[in-house]
């Protein structure tokens, strides 16, 4: 096992995160993209074990994004600060 995100089956997940995040970058470069729309095949599911690490880490490993309303309260967040 050489990549971070091949830890996502272990009984000990990494807490790492800015080893995750330098993980995602890698795939990125080694896909020659900086973006991850573009991923396919391995690529993509790479990226996304490697985003499961860190999203599990924000959001607990049995936690469900809604991407709506983390959108609505990341942007009722913002408008506060300014």
């Amino acid at each position: 096992m050489s990549n971070i995100e091949d830890t996502i089956s272990d009984d000990g997940l990494p807490v790492n995160t800015i080893a995750m995040s330098n993980r995602l970058i890698e795939i990125l470069k080694e896909a020659d993209t900086n973006s991850a729309t573009i991923l396919k095949g391995e690529d993509k599911k790479k990226f996304r074990k490697c985003l499961w690490l860190i999203n599990q880490q924000v959001y607990g490993q049995l936690g469900t994004i809604d991407m709506c309303e983390e959108w609505s309260n990341l942007t009722k967040e913002t408008d506060k600060s300014i």
